[in-house]
C-alpha cells in the first residue's frame, strides 16, 4: 500500500490568552476526523494542523 499524503495548515487564531485555551483548540481539532497534528502557539496566535484530506 501506498504511502498516506497529509496535508497540513497553519490558522491564525486570536483570543487565546492561556494555556488552557491552547489545549482546549488542540483537543477539539484533534477529535476531528482526518486530523492527525494539532498544535497551537500562543505567542504567536497560530496553529498548525496536520491532516488527511481523504
Amino acid at each position: 500500500m501506498g504511502e498516506q499524503k497529509k496535508n497540513n495548515i497553519t490558522l491564525k487564531v486570536g483570543g487565546m490568552s492561556c494555556a488552557s485555551c491552547v489545549a482546549h483548540i488542540e483537543e477539539a481539532l484533534k477529535d476531528l476526523k482526518g486530523v492527525s497534528r494539532a498544535q497551537v502557539n500562543l505567542a504567536a496566535q497560530k496553529t498548525y494542523v496536520e491532516y488527511d484530506p481523504a
